[in-house]
Parts: structure tokens; sequence; C-alpha cells
């Protein structure tokens, strides 16, 4: 979104915030019913947009003791989940998750599933920023427990993606490695051709950081493959650029050059300036001259 669209956006929810606030006098005059609080949520959830985030949280505070007095549960755990959030984007981790806990454990007792998984990454959000690691692990995993029991592979690639980046953080590399794996099943669940490849590509790099060359090559091959098969030019060059790459530190220079050439000729046929350039350099520090390259080119494309 550019500046333009953000202040536009802005504009038209000020202009919002103050249609509903002179709608809310009128509604008050009936006494503050559902209505009046119904009308009141839509106001606090304007302002925490706005980032007006004590009239927000003022507001959200008398929906709450609304719904306390009507003793509606989900009412009460809403309001809770949204002054997580509010807190959260505030940047006040710690009263982030008392709020998301409180919403927790009512979404607990009437067995909210997606609430409840909604509310742990939330929860899991805070203690990555407070740098608590151990702490967000524990979060992200019961999150991806209840994710499998219930089949939802969208939230679960969520949480298994925030795992990565905390053993990423800690360096925890074969714990990395399971957990690209469980991504890689799930893309393949959902058939996400692009998670797939990408999942196969940072197996292949993870394998070369532990200099399991040949392992790393299979992966590398396996991801090529499924870009290959999909048609993603993008994916393709570079999945040939990882093969290439490998087989030169294996020592097989004529089949990474092979590989390097076949990347060129998909690059210069969908025009992939950057990529050309960079394999033009690969070929380069391989010993071939520039009229070598267009000789290999020219070769290749006869195949």
């Amino acid at each position: 979104m550019t500046e333009n669209e953000t202040e536009l956006k802005k504009e038209e929810l000020i202009y919002l915030l103050n249609k509903k606030l002179e709608n809310l006098k009128e509604i008050e005059e009936f006494g503050k019913d559902s209505n009046y609080i119904r009308e009141l949520g839509d106001i606090s959830l304007i302002q925490l947009q706005l980032e007006q985030f004590l009239d927000s949280e003022k507001n959200y505070l008398i929906c709450l003791s609304y719904f306390k007095k009507q003793k509606d549960k989900l009412g009460q755990a809403a309001v809770y989940g949204v002054l997580g959030t509010l807190h959260f984007k505030k940047g006040d981790y710690e009263k982030s998750i008392e709020f998301y806990e409180n919403a927790y454990e009512i979404y607990e007792e009437l067995r909210q599933i997606q609430e409840k998984i909604t509310i742990l990454k939330g929860i899991g959000n805070c203690y990555v920023n407070l740098n608590l690691f151990d702490k967000a692990c524990d979060i992200f995993l019961d999150c991806t427990a209840i994710c499998s029991d219930n089949n939802d592979i969208y939230n679960l690639l969520d949480c298994l993606e925030r795992l990565i980046y905390i053993h990423e953080i800690n360096k925890k590399w074969d714990v990395v490695f399971e957990l690209y794996k469980k991504t890689l099943k799930a893309f393949k669940e959902i058939n996400d051709y692009k998670g797939i490849i990408t999942s196969y590509f940072n197996l292949g790099i993870l394998q070369k950081k532990n200099n399991d060359l040949e392992e790393a090559l299979i992966y590398f091959k396996k991801g090529t493959n499924v870009a290959i098969d999909v048609n993603y030019a993008e994916l393709i060059i570079r999945g040939l650029g990882y093969v290439g790459e490998t087989l030169f530190y294996i020592g097989k220079i004529k089949e990474a050059k092979n590989q390097f050439i076949r990347a060129l000729h998909i690059a210069q046929d969908v025009n992939a300036k950057n990529a050309i350039i960079q394999i033009q350099i690969l070929l380069q520090s391989l010993g071939l001259q520039d009229k070598n390259i267009i000789k290999e080119l020219k070769e290749y494309e006869k195949k």
C-alpha cells in the first residue's frame, strides 16, 4: 500500500468513526442495550485501526463489563482477545499475554478450536518479542498439536514457520531440519507447489550447511523437478543454480557447467536479467569466456 493509499484509508476511517460516534449518541437515548454495545464495539475497532489505543481500550472495557453482566462468555472472550491484540500493537507484551490468557481460558471451556489456535499464536508471538524463546516454543508446539488434531494445515504451517524462526535464531539446525520436513508434508497435503519447492530447497541448504553434499543434491533436484513439472521459471532457475553449485563442490565440474548453461538458457528465455548476470559470473568462475558460454548455449539449444 502506498503512502497516499494509507492516508486515504485513514481519512475514510476517521469519517466512518465520526459517523458512528454520532449514531452512538442517538442509540444511547434508547439506553445502553445490545445495539449500543454493538455500535461501541465497531467504534472501538476503528479506534484500534487508527491506533487511538486509549480510547479503544476504554470502550472495549465498557463492552467487557456489559458482557460480564449478561454472562455472555463468548462476548467476554472476544473482547479479551482484541484487548490482547491492542496491547500487542502497543508493544506491551506482558499485558497482551494477560488478556490473551483470559480469552483462552473461556475458549477452552467452550471448546472453540479456531479461537484457541488464534489466541495461542498471539501468545507465542508475544513471547518471541520478549525473547522468551523457550516459552514461545512451548506455546507454538501446543498450537501445532491442536492444528494437527483438527486438520488445520494453514495454521499448522504458521506455527511451524514461527518454530523454525525461533530455532534458527538459536542455531538448532537439527530441529530446523525436522521442522522443514513437517512443512514439506503440510504443503504436499494442500498441493502448495511453491511451498513444496521452497521446502525442498531449504532442506538442501541445511544439508549443504552440514557438509552432506550428496544429500543436499537430492533435495535440490527434487525441488527443481517439481518446479519443472509446474513450470515455475524463477524457481527452476534457482534450483538449477543450487544443483550446479553443489555439483561443483562435489567435484563434478562438467555436470555443474551443464546445469548452469541450462539455467542461463531459461533465464534468457524469460528475460530474468539479474539471474543472467549471476549465472554468467558462475560460468566465468568455471573458466568459461563469453565466446565459450555462447558456444555452450548454442549446443544446448540444438539438443
